[in-house]
Parts: structure tokens; sequence; C-alpha cells
């Protein structure tokens, strides 16, 4: 029976602990071929050895005279012994494998040749020593790999990282200017676009940013994947030192925006408050002036984004940059920014209002329009009356006060506006409460009206059983207007039952509440005429009492006829794209 199990490779107990202990005397005596002693991951007794905490430098020697295959032999990783003597910091072994590879060719031109093919050979992740030796911070180690090929580019591995990139993201230092000192050509790129740069400033390492501007300054210019360059990041961190440096090393990088047009002012004027924003601010525009004009996507420039920060005490520190009294240079032409508007129309007054930050150097300012209005003709007092957030309910008393001392008020252009949304729009809840009215008459009609058809005015014939009155042309009238009322009535509760199906809009229940509203009336109507004609048939016909009777019900139609009307031409209309006023609207309006 064939046996489809995978190959497993392993090495005997007895040597693999000689191996981790640098015994050398037990592989005297082996006669097979080292190489061929792989554990199930295909490593080596190379790697087996060096992978400890103190690894063997004659043991190593004994073992790749025996087998100099082993030096380049790769486990299942592709990971050389020199990839794991670089990953565990192991910085003479290094130097050792560098000189082993050299001796095993006489030749010193091709000596040094092998040497650095080791140095440059990847593993699967497409990385090499010094790779591992950056990650894990290993300076000797680097420090051994870069001199001995200074002039090779390492290039990114599978995750777009080069050694450089991997040091300078992790914070290392010493690491990133040994790289930088030594190597002659120097990979900065990581993943997502971001360069070593990126990642010093994100560290707000100085130090390290001021070495890498030194070797490649281009880099200042240079976005990650949304737009952001080094100067973007340090204003979102607020990095004054850093902001300081990129702008005294190319000041154009100011004016650079990101996918949503927002530049590095935007960044630091949101950055939540705090002092280190506040000087961001004022060193950007000490090097800027003018890059306070350019606005994001949305229309909004720094103002808008320093309210949008949500600090009071940070929104009156940028508005003290407008002013000479301030300690340091002043910007008054930021005061130009006061009434502009994004693209919905809010001055930063309004996002002011909406957040309920009462600056009083924003409020009180000379130039500040106090009626600006925007695309929804909302003034800032409209906005912080109509602000529901709870969170801002303990600062919504102050603001407002302050909104009125200062001369603001509501915009007047929303009064009908907003009494024809109204009309015009009646929600759900209120229709569902119309439909159940509707059933409780409509149910009530054709009860009582259905009664009334079997207890007929004037009784019945005891021996025919038929009504006594029957050819009394008043109770005919009784039973056709009898009939009606029940009929129309019923009506009325069907359309009201369909309501209750799936699928029916919101244009469609209107219209249905319309038409039962409709043969509600009419049953109605018809339910008192059937009363009135019941009185008289069962009174003399000279009667004043029938009479009036009949005067009285006759007033009904000459008092409804005009909701009544309204209601008809309701029921019969096409649905419209919006929801017009219904006479069930118009009484909650006028009520």
């Amino acid at each position: 029976m064939k046996n489809d199990s995978p190959f497993i490779t392993f090495i005997d107990s007895t040597l693999y602990k000689a191996a981790a202990k640098s015994q050398i005397d037990p592989f005297k005596s082996y006669s097979d071929p080292l190489d061929l002693l792989l554990t199930p991951t295909k490593n080596t007794i190379l790697h087996i050895n060096i992978t400890q905490r103190t690894p063997s430098i004659p043991f190593l020697e004994h073992i790749l005279t025996k087998c100099p295959s082993l030096l380049l032999k790769t486990n299942n990783k592709g990971e050389t012994p020199l990839h794991m003597a670089a990953r565990h910091g192991h910085d003479t072994i290094v130097q050792f494998l560098i000189q082993s590879s050299k001796d095993q060719h006489q030749d010193i031109e091709t000596g040094a040749g092998a040497a650095r093919a080791m140095l440059r050979m990847e593993n699967i992740s497409e990385e090499t020593a010094l790779h591992e030796a950056a990650r894990h911070n290993h300076t000797n180690v680097v420090q051994v790999l870069i001199a001995e090929d200074p002039d090779f580019t390492y290039s990114a591995n599978k995750a777009g990282e080069t050694p450089l990139y991997l040091a300078s993201e992790r914070g290392y230092r010493r690491i990133v200017l040994r790289i930088l000192d030594t190597c002659t050509s120097v990979s900065y790129h990581g993943p997502n676009g971001r360069t070593a740069l990126h990642e010093a400033v994100i560290r707000n390492d100085s130090e390290m940013t001021r070495k890498i501007l030194e070797t490649k300054k281009s880099l200042v210019k240079e976005v990650d994947q949304q737009g952001w360059t080094p100067l973007h990041h340090a204003s979102h961190f607020g990095h004054l030192s850093i902001v300081k440096q990129l702008l005294e090393c190319d000041k154009s990088v100011a004016y650079i925006s990101d996918k949503d047009a927002k530049i590095p002012l935007h960044l630091a004027a949101a950055g939540g408050g705090g002092k280190k924003y506040k000087e961001v601010v004022r060193s950007i525009l000490q090097h800027c002036p003018d890059c306070h004009e350019l606005v994001d996507r949305n229309g909004r420039n720094v103002l808008h984004f320093a309210v949008e920060s949500k600090s009071c005490s940070f929104l009156n520190d940028i508005f003290k940059l407008m002013y000479n009294d301030y300690d340091g240079d002043y910007f008054p032409s930021l005061a130009n920014l006061i009434n502009e508007k994004d693209i919905d129309g809010n001055t930063p007054l309004h996002l002011a209002a909406t957040y309920c930050i009462d600056s009083y150097l924003l409020i009180w300012h000379p130039l500040v329009d106090r009626m600006a209005l925007n695309n929804n003709n909302s003034s800032a007092l409209d906005l912080l009356l109509a602000n529901s957030d709870q969170h801002s309910h303990g600062y919504k008393g102050g603001t407002l006060q302050k909104l009125k001392k200062g001369g603001y008020g509501k915009s007047q252009r929303n009064f009908i506006k907003e009494k024809d949304r109204l009309a015009g729009a009646i929600d759900m809840e209120e229709l569902e409460r119309l439909k159940n009215a509707h059933m409780v008459v409509a149910a009530l009609i054709a009860t009582v009206t259905f009664a009334a058809g079997f207890t007929v005015p004037g009784g019945y014939n005891g021996e025919q059983g038929s009504a006594i009155l029957s050819t009394n042309g008043a109770f005919k009238t009784f039973i056709v207007t009898d009939a009606l009322a029940l009929l129309l009535s019923t009506c009325a509760l069907f359309f009201h039952y369909t309501l209750g199906l799936d699928g029916v809009s919101k244009r469609k229940m209107e219209q249905y509440i319309n038409f039962a509203a409709f043969f509600i009336m009419l049953a109605i109507m018809f339910m008192l005429m059937a009363f009135a004609a019941g009185v008289y048939a069962v009174l003399p016909h000279s009667s004043d009492i029938g009479v009036a009777i009949c005067v009285i019900t006759s007033f009904f139609v000459l008092i409804c006829y005009s909701p009544f009307n309204r209601i008809f031409d309701d029921a019969v209309a096409e649905p419209a794209q919006e929801l017009r006023p219904t006479p069930a609207t118009n009484s909650i309006l006028e009520s």
C-alpha cells in the first residue's frame, strides 16, 4: 500500500544536543554528510548552534571544515546561518561567517565577492541579514554588515520595508545614523508610501530627522498614501521642533495639500488645543504667512479647523495671533477669515454655535457678521437653539447668553419655510393616529346603521313580519339613506384594512386616508338624513317637529361643504412627489 505521508526530516537527539552545546566530539566520528542532518524545518546544525545564547566559533569552524556547503544552506524560510546570527545579535559570529566565506575562495577578490553575495542573500520574505539586524536593534551587527558591503542598496522586503525604514520606524537612532554615515546608496522608502523621514518625524526624533534631511533633502516633499508630507504628520502631532526643521529645510512644503486639500496648518489648528499646537500654528505662519488663505475640499479655513478643535481656550489663543499685544509675531490678516464660509455656508461662528463654544474673541470681534446665514438660511443663533446634543447642554446656556448679549438674532427667512414644511409633511406617526380615529368613527356608524336597518321606525306587522310604514315615502328615504351610510362606513373600514398590508407607501397611505375621510363624511351625512327621514315618517305630516328636524339636519350639509370639498379634492388627486397639505394637517397647523 502506498504511503502518501510527507517525509519529515529530524536529527538524532544526541547530535541535536551536541550541536546546541557546541560539542565537537560526536561529529568527529559521524561518517555521513553533515548537510543531511536537518530538523523538520530544515535547520542545520549550524542554525542550531547559532541560535543558542553562546554559540561557539571553534564548533562552527570544525563543522564548516568538514562540510563547507553548510555556510549557505537555508532552512524552510530561506534563512542562512548569517540570517540567524544577525537576528540574535551575534556580531562575532557574523564576522566569522563573513571571513569563512572569503576563506573558501583562494582569490581575495573572489572571496570578497562571495562574502558580499552571502550578505545579499534573501529569505522567502525577501529580507537580508541587515533587515534582521535592523529590526532587532543590533547596532554592532549592522555596523559589521554595512562595512563589508557599503555600496549595496538594500531593497525592500515583501512588506515594503527597507533596513533604514525598519530602524526609523522603531526609533533606533544609532542604527539610522550608522546606515546613513556608512552606506553610499540607501533606500528610504517603506510601506503605504511613507519614508524613513515620515517615521522619524512621527517619532519626534530631531536628530534622526536632521540626519535624514542632510542626506536626502527631497524627502521633505514625499507624500504617503493619504497625501501627507512629513510636515503634515509633525503638525498633526504638534511636534514643534520638527516643524521648524522641516520649514527651514523647504518652506514650500507648507503649501502642499493632502487628498482632502488640507495643508499642515489645518491639521495643527484642529489638533485639539494646547500650547504646543498654538506654537505650531504660529511657526507655520511665521515661515509662510499667506498659507492661511488656503482652504480644504470643504471650503474650511484655519479658523474653521480651530473651532473644530472644540477648545475655547485654544480658539482664543488663535485669535490672539491677530493682535500686536501677542508675545511675538502677529498676523492681523487672519481676521479676513472670520466671515468666510465653507461649502455649506457655515462661517467659523456657525461651527462655534454648533459645538457650543463661547469664544469671547470670536463672538465680540468687531468684524464678525452677527447675522450671517448658511445655505439653510440659518444664523449662528438658529444652530445653537437647534443643538440637541446632550453632551453640550451644560455649555449651551452660557453660549446662548453671550450670543444674545452680542446682538445675534434668529433668521427670519426660515419662518414661512418652516410653516410650509410642517404643512407638507405629515409623519407616519400622525398618519397612524388619523387611521385609528377614522376606524373608530367608521365602525360606530356601521354599527348604528346596521342596527337601525332592523329596528325600523313604526315597527313591523306582526302577522306578515313586514314594516308597517313600507309604503311611506319618508320611510323609503330612511331605508335608502341608512343603507348608503352603512355601505360608505364599511368602505372606509376596508380602506384602513388595506393600509395594514405590506408595501403601502407614505403617499399612498395619505391618499387612502383621504378616501376614507371622504366616505366617512358622506356616511355621516346619509346617517343624519336617515335619522331625519325616520323621524318624519313616524310623525304626522303636519307636525312642526318633523319639519324642524329636517331643516336642522340640512344645516349639516351647509356647514361641512367646504371641508367636504377639500377632502374630495385630496381623495381624487394623484399623489405628488412631496406630501401635500391635507385637511387633517391643516387642522393641526390651525390648532
